[in-house]
């Protein structure tokens, strides 16, 4: 009982070690996750501004040809 006992203590500090590297993993997987949704938002707002500023272009275009679209064709 009493070997089993001192077996049982001798394991604990590699338990330890086993448990903060498991945290460690859980908070670079939650960091890697915040980073990939910020990329998506950032990826989102590019190609809205990139649309935005074709819409604006072509708008542009229009009205700049008294609103003949057809560019002169």
């Amino acid at each position: 009982m009493l070997t089993s006992l001192l077996a049982a203590l001798k394991a604990v500090p590699k338990i330890l070690d086993a448990l903060e590297r498991l945290v460690d993993v859980g908070t670079a997987i939650a960091a890697q996750n915040r980073k990939e949704g910020k990329d998506e938002m950032v990826d989102d707002l590019i190609a809205r501004a990139i649309s935005n500023r074709v819409y604006k272009d072509k708008v542009k275009r229009v009205d700049e040809s008294g609103g003949d679209e057809s560019g002169g064709v």
